[in-house]
């Protein structure tokens, strides 16, 4: 009876040890796939972010600023594709949301809490913690700091206008960096484009300028430091980013050059 109650044991000792095992592996695997949606996170709750929403049928751009506390939907006719809105507003769209079927006209954290809830069902550039992040934000903005501008047949120069007073960033603004820009491919009118980009941002553009010996390479050069403004350029435009040792008239400098055509967000 002895001997049998001791392999009674063994046994239930054995048993405990491999689930206390099995729960240490899943408690290692959930702890690692935690770590990378956070890493994959492209919702910053500090820094204005822009994203673009569609139905298949409606598009919507919507930019949001945590530190301010005010939102900006921008809503499109449907005869604008959804890969165009960024390059028609002059300003970096970071995140996308495609659902498959949505009304768009409700409110903002409503689209958020739906878009959380089914996660599994849409197409997107976030994680799920981004989307229960942008939820929790809209949810505690009050409806008169959201504005809603309506696209319809609008010039460029009056859009650029609505856009500009609408979607700067704060954290460029208050860089104080002055930016020169410099086109070095045989694109006519790119370096102004890329002008009305980076101001729609809040950059401070005081030069563009057209390069008579081509770039086959684009670039952000800065002479001090690499401030936010760098940094948000670089991530945007993916351009390398390189420290200029000479003195120049501007704290940032970009080159667009022949690499980066085809790829260009603005």
């Amino acid at each position: 009876m002895k001997k049998k109650k001791e392999h009674v044991i063994n046994n239930t000792k054995i048993v405990v040890v491999f689930f206390v095992f099995l729960a240490f592996i899943v408690g290692i695997s959930l702890m690692v796939k935690v770590i990378a949606v956070i890493k994959a996170s492209q919702f910053d709750n500090t820094k204005r972010f822009t994203l673009s929403l569609t139905n298949g049928k409606n598009i919507e751009v919507i930019s949001l600023s945590p530190r301010s506390e005010d939102v900006v939907v921008f809503k499109f006719n449907n005869n604008v594709k959804s890969s165009d809105v960024g390059r028609l507003l002059e300003i970096p769209i970071d995140g996308f949301i495609a659902f498959k079927s949505q009304d768009l006209n409700q409110k903002i954290d409503l689209l958020f809490k739906s878009a959380f809830f089914s996660y599994n069902n849409l197409k997107t550039n976030l994680t799920v913690i981004d989307l229960l992040k942008l939820a929790t934000l809209t949810r505690a903005i009050p409806e008169n700091s959201i504005n809603i501008v309506i696209i319809k047949d609008v010039s460029q120069l009056d859009l650029n206008k609505v856009v500009e007073r609408l979607v700067t960033d704060a954290f460029i603004e208050n860089d104080h960096q002055t930016i020169k820009i410099v086109n070095g491919t045989e694109v006519s009118g790119l370096g102004n484009r890329l002008a009305r980009f980076v101001t729609n941002m809040g950059g401070n553009v005081i030069m563009v300028e057209t390069e008579s010996n081509k770039e086959k390479k684009s670039f952000i050069s800065y002479t001090d430091k690499k401030t936010y403004t760098v940094e948000r350029l670089q991530k945007i435009l993916g351009y390398e980013v390189v420290k200029n040792k000479d003195n120049t008239i501007s704290d940032i400098t970009i080159a667009i050059g022949e690499d980066k055509l085809k790829s260009t967000p603005f």
